[in-house]
């Protein structure tokens, strides 16, 4: 009965300590999380952003609230390397909508219209892909597909281009033709 009672002390005292080293952990997940909700409710406030995605989609809005498109783009793709699933159909819904703002700012003859707006089709593309209900980037996809659209028969400003029926790539040793 000795050697029981000894053995329970000790996994009593290994229980003890194994709840302490837990609760350590716990409190400190806890703090962390904590620092990520207060810099989410007020990022102007702090100097740093934590290493959270949730922090940096913070962050990247604080930044499009500054006019600061490109760090705020920046900011939304490594949100796009580190986030959850919840968090990524936002993340590409907001690059699309950066990316369209600063499309409709130019003029029509600004040759970095149709590639801004390229870029934001994409984006609500991938967020749709993920969130299908996500009908905010179905109204904006709608929006840039009417300032660039992709079929030809309604944009008379494309062109075809002309392809023969059949291209062949020579070499010194064989011709191979392909369809």
């Amino acid at each position: 009965m000795n050697k029981f009672l000894v053995l329970a002390r000790w996994l009593l005292v290994l229980l003890i300590i194994g709840s302490a080293v837990l609760a350590v952990i716990t409190g400190v997940k806890l703090w962390q999380a904590q620092q990520v909700n207060a810099y989410i409710s007020e990022p102007e406030a702090f100097d740093t952003v934590p290493d959270d995605p949730r922090a940096r989609f913070a962050h990247a809005n604080m930044l499009e609230r500054q006019q600061k498109h490109d760090e705020a783009l920046e900011e939304l793709t490594q949100v796009l390397g580190e986030a959850d699933a919840g968090l990524l159909p936002l993340a590409y819904f907001n690059r699309g909508n950066i990316n369209l703002r600063e499309a409709l700012k130019l003029t029509s003859s600004d040759g970095r219209q149709i590639p801004l707006i390229e870029l934001a089709k994409q984006d609500y593309r991938s967020a749709l892909a993920l969130e299908p209900q996500m009908w905010s980037a179905r109204y904006n996809l709608e929006i840039a597909l009417r300032v660039v659209p992709e079929d030809p028969a309604n944009n008379e400003d494309f062109e075809k281009n002309v392809i023969s029926s059949q291209r062949s790539i020579e070499s010194k040793a064989f011709k191979v033709d392909l369809p």
